[in-house]
């Protein structure tokens, strides 16, 4: 998996996940946006609204296979 961009926004709570997968190669890429709530459920590791401005590019891969567990993948996007 390859973060290409990631944020959060403190005003609406949300992150916003530009990412693509070993499958998608350098053709694709996905977006994923998840509200404080879904971050906090699927999160790894027990996190707190102000931890996630710390966040990193490990958590984040981390959040989105915790995610993938229970949903399917994003829709492709061309690059």
């Amino acid at each position: 998996m390859n973060i290409l961009e990631y944020y959060y926004n403190d005003d609406n709570r949300m992150l916003y996940v530009e990412f693509s997968t070993d499958e998608d190669e350098d053709s694709y890429y996905r977006v994923l946006k998840l509200n404080y709530e879904d971050i906090e459920f699927y999160s790894p590791k027990i996190i707190d609204e102000e931890d996630v401005n710390e966040i990193d590019e490990d958590f984040v891969i981390d959040l989105i296979k915790q995610y993938l567990l229970d949903n399917d993948l994003p829709e492709e996007l061309s690059l």
